[in-house]
């Protein structure tokens, strides 16, 4: 257990909120440390870049790393790909040139983050042991030739990867130039998806001996008495792979496969987090997840790691009108709320700074578009934010992916104009931030805990029942609503005491986790307004359907019954109203028929389709509290964002433009502009405007304090 940071930033402490770390069994956390050492809050937010050494004449490297520090940044990230130059024959290690550099980044005062180099296996490992590479779904092993090719599953890999990382850290673990590690790189395999490899095979087995016990509880966890699925013992089990099935995959099997892969990549950085704290000393470590996860659960790893990081490239296609020169504000207002929330210490470890090469289509970011992310990872409470890359490469796979400079090595690129200009700006800032600045009131009394599950979003998406449902789209509708509020939000994935939260929103968690509705229960009865939609409580945490009603463990708490679910084909729409009358609302990929008991009050009804004149969202009261439940998932969001409005009503809310965002942080109100036309900030008329105008253009960003 241990207090964590969350809300609207690093500086406000959520008293009586804990968090419970989701560990493999028999698998203990480190003991947690405190964070201020390495981020101390009046720092606020560093800025650094991601520098290779080993890609340029060492001749260069000092005037590299000089302009770093004349252009505004604050540490260099350095080695990620670098195992070849770090041992280029096996055990013989070749450190010098890291010292080196270290040196040189340490004489301009810029702080050092190191990485473990597992992302890259060097050619006379593989070539010496093959069964390190990963296997794909068509039983392809993969080559030497790119990145992430091998299997964190294989034991003879790991005795690699904690030799290296042994050796790094017991050279660089004491260096006090060196801030943090970083484990890996995006843990992901790409392209490849899941590893079906032996190695793989072996640990699954052995995840289902320890979760189930006995294969006669597993074929009945997994429902194989349909289609004659039955197993004798645990080494019959293959990995469910789809591309060895005519038929559909056992759903049930592939979500113990997903939630096996999950902890197996949890264990490969505890793993090596705990080969690097035997040698380091007064460090921290992180690793750089991918945006939005997919098949990694960062909550697996929270309790190993010091601080939370996440690569986001915001423009690399078509994102619609502003979104694909400015990126998603949705998703990136639900990754920083979620990563802030796993232990309060959060940062983005590559942010775009330019074009990039391996997008479907890749424009470039809207003028200012890069010094905003910047000041949207400030505004969101991070401790740093660093860029990939430093120098744009003249050759290799990424030789169109801009830098900060330009391919001579000297001249700033745009981008690296606004990172230069956001870096400074938020250097200077520091001196007028008020250490005692406490959230609002007004604030406050709008926070809101967003839970997700990711077994539910693993579960629904493998059985969709319709192309049109999205479930990170149907989660952000709620973010964006929960954004033009400005309402402070925690994204949460694990149990928390739930105090010091007026609301608690739960959206689509398809698998019913008993305690989670109990904790749901008592926080209602004590005067919390919980809000559920739709797509809860469907199934058990195994993926079975009740024997009973549909959603039974849900129908008490929310006062009704439901008894179908409808999804409309191609381009057809249904319509929904808030009220008797209104502007009336656009639906097609999942819409439940509510039948409310008495004392629940409907908010809204079906105008046509099989539901015409059904409720489609209901609350009543429990003991001191509310239970709303959204049953439909609309188009477009305006209704989830006019029913929220409704809801929180009592707390004033405001009423910013979808993807004008304002946050508060240290002190400060923080706006950002991602739509296509200005937008005036909530300010009073004594405002102090610190950055920017009260009108902020687009891609623009003001600054003030009240």
């Amino acid at each position: 257990m241990r207090t964590v940071v969350c809300a609207a930033g690093a500086a406000v402490l959520c008293a009586a909120i804990t968090l419970a770390q989701s560990l493999p069994p028999g698998k203990a956390a480190p003991k947690p440390a405190s964070g201020t050492q390495w981020f101390p809050p009046a720092q606020m937010t560093t800025v650094g870049v991601y520098y290779y050494p080993e890609a340029w004449p060492e001749s260069q490297w000092a005037r590299d790393i000089a302009n770093i520090k004349k252009f505004g940044f604050e540490f260099i990230h350095m080695g990620e790909f670098a195992w070849y130059f770090m041992e280029p024959d096996e055990g013989r290690y070749q450190f010098e040139w890291l010292e080196r550099v270290v040196k040189l980044a340490s004489a301009q005062g810029l702080k050092v983050v190191l990485c473990t180099p597992s992302a890259t296996p060097p050619i006379w490992l593989v070539r010496k042991h093959p069964e390190v590479l990963m296997v794909d779904a068509k039983g392809r092993r993969m080559n030497h030739g790119s990145r992430e090719h091998a299997d964190w599953s294989s034991p003879v890999y790991r005795q690699y990867v904690e030799r290296i990382n042994t050796e790094l850290a017991k050279r660089f673990g004491n260096n006090p130039a060196v801030w943090g590690w970083q484990i890996d790189n995006e843990l992901s395999h790409y392209g490849a998806g899941y590893s079906y490899s032996p190695a793989a095979l072996t640990k699954f087995r052995s995840w289902l001996r320890e979760k189930h016990g006995t294969v006669e509880r597993l074929n009945r966890d997994w429902g194989n008495a349909f289609w004659s699925q039955m197993y004798q013992n645990f080494d019959q089990i293959e990995l469910p792979n789809p591309s060895e099935l005519p038929q559909q995959v056992n759903p049930h099997a592939l979500l113990d496969f997903q939630r096996w892969f999950a902890d197996e990549a949890a264990d490969y950085l505890r793993f090596q987090a705990a080969t690097l704290r035997r040698h380091t000393k007064d460090q921290w470590i992180t690793t750089n997840y991918m945006s939005m996860f997919n098949a990694v659960d960062p909550t697996r790893a929270a309790a190993d790691l010091d601080i939370h990081t996440w690569t986001h490239y915001p423009v690399h296609g078509n994102l619609g009108e502003t979104g694909f020169r400015m990126g998603d504000p949705n998703e990136q207002a639900f990754m920083w709320n979620q990563m802030r929330s796993l232990n309060g210490y959060s940062g983005i470890m590559e942010l775009q700074p330019g074009q990039v090469n391996w997008g479907d289509i890749n424009p470039w970011p809207q003028p200012g578009a890069i010094r905003l992310w910047i000041w949207r990872a400030f505004a969101a409470g991070a401790q740093l934010v660093c860029t990939y890359r430093y120098r744009q490469p003249i050759s290799g796979g990424e030789l169109y992916h801009k830098g900060i400079v330009e391919p001579d090595g000297v001249t700033l690129s745009p981008g690296g104009e606004e990172y230069s200009k956001a870096a400074h700006e938020i250097a200077e800032l520091r001196a007028k931030r008020n250490a005692a600045a406490k959230l609002p009131n007004e604030l406050a009394a709008r926070r809101t805990a967003f839970f997700i599950s990711y077994d539910s979003r693993w579960d629904i998406d493998n059985h969709k029942q319709t192309t049109r449902w999205d479930t990170t789209g149907h989660w952000f509708r709620y973010v964006r609503a929960l954004q033009s509020m400005q309402a402070p939000v925690d994204v949460i994935t694990v149990r928390h005491n739930l105090q010091g939260y007026p609301f608690f929103l739960v959206p689509a968690a398809q698998l019913a986790d008993p305690e989670l509705l109990a904790s749901a229960r008592e926080y209602v009865e004590a005067g919390g307004n919980l809000i559920l939609t739709a797509r809860t409580g469907h199934k058990d945490m195994r993926g079975h359907l009740w024997e009973g009603p549909w959603a039974q463990p849900i129908l008490d708490l929310i006062g009704a019954t439901i008894p179908q679910y409808d999804l409309l084909p191609g381009n057809i729409t249904g319509g929904v109203r808030i009220g008797a009358s209104g502007p009336e609302y656009k639906w097609g990929s999942w819409a439940e028929r509510l039948e409310p008991k008495q004392g629940t009050t409907v908010l809204a009804r079906y105008t046509d389709q099989l539901f015409a004149g059904k409720a489609a969202a209901i609350t009543r009261k429990l003991g001191s509290g509310t239970v709303t439940y959204i049953g439909v998932d609309t188009l477009d969001g305006e209704f989830e964002r006019t029913l929220l409005r409704q809801i929180y009503a009592g707390t004033k809310p405001a009423n910013l433009a979808p993807g004008f965002s304002v946050e508060w942080r240290d002190g400060f109100y923080v706006a950002t502009n991602y739509t296509s036309k200005p937008q005036p900030i909530p300010a009073g008329a004594n405002a102090k405007l610190l950055l920017g105008t009260r009108e902020v253009p687009t891609a623009g960003v003001t600054v003030w304090t009240e």
